[in-house]
């Protein structure tokens, strides 16, 4: 038995589908269970890459949104989509996207509405080093992305502060 289900969303000027919570899922719950026979070396805008060239392809992640406010983040090391937050029935489940690829097949313009919006969602590599640290910091990234930003911010520093 699943908590979510695919369900049309009305969304002006078309429809699309998208993941809800068929059901209350509580924090920490996995949402969507995905197994080694979903991963595929080849990386598609219907994929999610959970390694060097793994990318898992699963038929209820087609259908989750991308937020800069998210209520689920992807586990890619167990394959597994979790709520970080409790997600009520009828919600639209949701992750960041950059946080679980490095480059997006397909760029598009972010409308999640969240305080931090990102607006131009290209993949996690496109990010600043700020950013970097903030979806760090939240939580969204999955341990492939975590590894990466990690790298790429020891490789730049910050920049010291000035003592006049």
């Amino acid at each position: 038995m699943t908590k979510v289900d695919v369900v049309t969303a009305h969304v002006v000027p078309r429809l699309r589908l998208q993941l809800v919570a068929s059901e209350r899922i509580s924090k920490g719950e996995v949402i969507v269970r995905s197994n080694e026979r979903e991963v595929q070396q080849d990386r598609t805008w219907r994929t999610l890459q959970v390694g060097e060239n793994r990318h898992l392809r699963n038929e209820f992640l087609n259908f989750a949104d991308h937020s800069c406010d998210p209520n689920a983040v992807l586990d890619s090391d167990k394959l597994t989509l979790i709520a970080v937050r409790e997600i009520r029935q009828g919600e639209a489940v949701t992750f960041f996207y950059p946080g679980s690829e490095v480059e997006l097949s397909q760029s598009f313009e972010c409308q999640c509405g969240a305080d931090q919006c990102l607006k131009q969602i290209r993949g996690g590599f496109y990010l600043t080093p700020d950013q970097m640290r903030w979806v760090l910091h939240k939580g969204y990234a999955t341990n492939f992305m975590k590894r990466h930003f990690e790298r790429l911010l020891e490789s730049r520093p910050r920049p010291e502060a000035r003592i006049s």
